[in-house]
């Protein structure tokens, strides 16, 4: 898997210190993308495939995603088009026309952004708190989560500027388990009693609100980032045992089948 890298396209002059700053990230994976003094809805659009155009000339991007490699694509009656493409894992997110040009196409749907009034080159690699983690009138930090339930585990599976995402083993029509299972598990992510949390309907029937006390938005979304790689940890050692059962399966039909054979000899 080729590592992830920071590139950046800057115009001859960096952004004013008034001046917004967006983070986007994979809509996706919930990792972050890019960094850009652009807000993506005000560029232009291809008219072939609705992809956002940045101008690195006019604009000051940093990239954190991976090469994608080249995808040749059939536009039109004996046309080709060549897409240098970046990735956020495995998704493509944007490309390039050339390996080295100035223009950048961000494809559509594939990032969220929030804004911030911080410069790029005061950030120092730290990605500001995505607005799913926010401060209530109360002084309490509320979170938007997003829960895919009746999963193989409980966990934080990515986490993005509209939402954080969980998957849980409770099917949501137990209600009193499945909430339970989410206060469980986010207790011990985020260092809180359960009587310091409370859990509230969302957006949608699948969606949460998880209202919290004693604990920042910076504290909650570190916790979170943190539970969400060991999520991914988890899913790895999962998948790797899973094959080297499918493998010894395997090796012991082979035996039986070579067994079988002698005996029909």
């Amino acid at each position: 898997m080729p590592k992830r890298t920071t590139q950046t396209y800057s115009s001859e002059d960096a952004p004013d210190n008034d001046a917004k700053i967006y983070v986007y990230y994979c809509r996706y994976c919930g990792e972050h993308a890019f960094i850009t003094d652009a807000q993506l809805e005000s560029l232009p659009q291809r008219k072939t495939d609705r992809a956002r155009v940045i101008d690195t000339a006019e604009h000051h991007v940093k990239l954190k995603v991976v090469p994608g490699g080249v995808k040749y694509l059939k536009r039109g009656e004996g046309k080709v088009e060549k897409q240098f493409r970046f990735n956020c894992g495995v998704i493509p997110v944007l490309y390039k026309s050339e390996e080295h040009g100035r223009y950048i196409y961000v494809m559509d749907g594939a990032v969220s952004a929030f804004a911030t009034a911080e410069d790029i080159p005061e950030t120092k690699g730290e990605v500001p708190v995505p607005p799913c983690i926010t401060t209530t009138k109360e002084d309490k930090v509320q979170i938007g989560i997003d829960i895919e339930d009746s999963a193989a585990q409980t966990g934080v599976v990515r986490i993005n500027a509209d939402e954080v995402g969980m998957e849980v083993i409770s099917p949501t029509s137990k209600t009193k388990e499945f909430q339970e299972e989410i206060l469980e598990y986010l207790g011990k992510v985020l260092k809180l009693r359960i009587t310091q949390m409370q859990i509230q309907r969302g957006w949608s029937n699948r969606s949460r609100l998880l209202i919290c006390q004693e604990i920042t938005p910076k504290e909650a979304y570190e916790r979170l980032c943190s539970a969400m790689e060991e999520t991914k940890r988890s899913s790895i050692a999962a998948a790797m045992q899973e094959s080297k059962k499918t493998e010894r399966e395997e090796k012991d039909q082979m035996g039986k089948l070579a067994v079988s054979g002698m005996n029909l000899r």
